[in-house]
């Protein structure tokens, strides 16, 4: 039996992915009524290309989260802010685990624009 983080992961991603597919079906629909269309095909391997942009927003999203909760912009924050909330190893792991979700959604949206692109849809 799944355990219950990999169970709520698993939901997450597939979530996300939805939610990337929507908008990625929104953009196509917004494209054809602007007057393009599969006939002439000016936007040829357009999934591929939003598919890897939306790759990369991804990553960046994880690796900020991740570097968030580390020591440097914990402290920055502190002296600057002037605040009481101490960095801890609890808190990185906290964000560490946020950033996870991101990061391999990521690497899932690579492998769907990898297989996109093969398909040269």
């Amino acid at each position: 039996m799944i355990n219950s983080y990999w169970r709520s992961m698993l939901i997450w991603f597939l979530k996300g992915n939805l939610i990337i597919w929507i908008a990625n079906l929104l953009s196509f629909v917004i494209l054809v009524m602007i007057g393009s269309s599969w006939a002439n095909r000016p936007f040829s391997g357009y999934f591929s290309i939003i598919t890897m942009f939306e790759t990369g927003i991804s990553f960046v999203i994880g690796g900020a989260i991740a570097f968030s909760g580390s020591i440097l912009p914990s402290k920055a924050k502190e002296y600057a802010l002037k605040s009481d909330g101490e960095w801890s190893i609890e808190k990185l792991r906290k964000s560490e685990k946020i950033a996870n979700k991101y990061i391999m959604m990521a690497v899932l949206m690579f492998i769907e624009s990898v297989i996109i692109s093969f398909l040269g849809v």
